[in-house]
């Protein structure tokens, strides 16, 4: 019972960072990132509509608030993930040192 639950376990964490990796690696960070450089852009022609129109400036009206949606699972996921990266990565070095030295 105990092995079915840990290979449960392990392949639950195994699916879960797959589906973390693959939705960072099809792009969703920079997709977020070219979201708030046209956010940005538009703030900055606000500027200088106000400015050519002679208007008060404030930097406070032109920051935008992001909204962390992250919860305390994302988070979890995404810092397990991150290690299990680490980790992997780690091993796959080791194993490719390893062979260099029994090839030289």
């Amino acid at each position: 019972m105990k092995k079915k639950a840990f290979k449960g376990g392990v392949l639950l964490l195994i699916v879960v960072f797959l589906g973390l990796y693959y939705a960072y690696s099809n792009g969703y960070y920079e997709k977020r990132q070219n979201d708030k450089i046209l956010l940005t852009n538009e703030k900055i022609e606000q500027f200088e509509q106000d400015i050519k129109d002679g208007k008060d400036i404030s930097l406070e009206d032109y920051e935008e608030e992001e909204e962390d949606y992250s919860t305390r699972t994302s988070k979890f996921s995404l810092n397990l993930s991150s290690k299990a990266e680490h980790i992997v990565d780690s091993a796959i070095k080791f194993i490719f040192k390893k062979l260099g030295n029994v090839v030289e």
